[in-house]
């Protein structure tokens, strides 16, 4: 009897060791890291990518929402662009086509500076989708928008925006 007690656990270490042994460790693919990049009439600008990030609505129209939070003044809404009609496939979306009904628009508001895309005559901004992974939810291409302050609308004051980006997207 003594035998058979000290055998219930031997045998219950051993049933787990061979369960645990029959189930490899799951590979996982290591996470992107977020790769956003913003240029500002010419010059750098840190993007924070904590609080960055790019959506795309669910349902038939689809809106792509890319939304870039500057790291040196993270309170602000920063650049936020908006593409209607989005595609999950690789395709050059251009802010010209809004008399076509494809809306492409850009927002920028950081501290006194608020500036849009349509305040501007003639925007030859582009968003330029290069690859598209649905299973891991990733988006890689280019933006280039041009925004004029709506504040004071007389100083024609333009502000020119370009950029990569390569991160995950969330859809809502």
């Amino acid at each position: 009897m003594l035998a058979l007690r000290r055998l219930r656990p031997l045998s219950i270490l051993g049933l787990l060791a061979l369960t645990a042994a029959s189930h490899p460790p799951r590979q996982t693919a290591p996470p992107l890291p977020h790769r956003l990049t913003l240029r500002l009439n010419g010059a750098a600008v840190p993007v924070d990518t904590a609080y960055s990030r790019i959506e795309v609505s669910s349902g038939a129209g689809k809106v792509l929402s890319l939304n870039l939070i500057r790291r040196d003044d993270p309170d602000d809404p920063g650049l936020t662009i908006l593409v209607d009609e989005f595609k999950p496939v690789p395709a050059v979306y251009r802010f010209k086509e809004i008399l076509s009904a494809h809306v492409t628009e850009a927002t920028y508001r950081v501290g006194n500076d608020v500036a849009e895309s349509q305040a501007c005559g003639v925007n030859q901004g582009e968003v330029r989708v290069t690859a598209v992974d649905t299973k891991r939810q990733i988006l890689t291409g280019t933006f280039r928008a041009v925004a004029c302050s709506t504040n004071a609308p007389r100083s024609g004051k333009k502000y020119t925006f370009e950029g990569t980006f390569r991160c995950a997207y969330e859809v809502r």
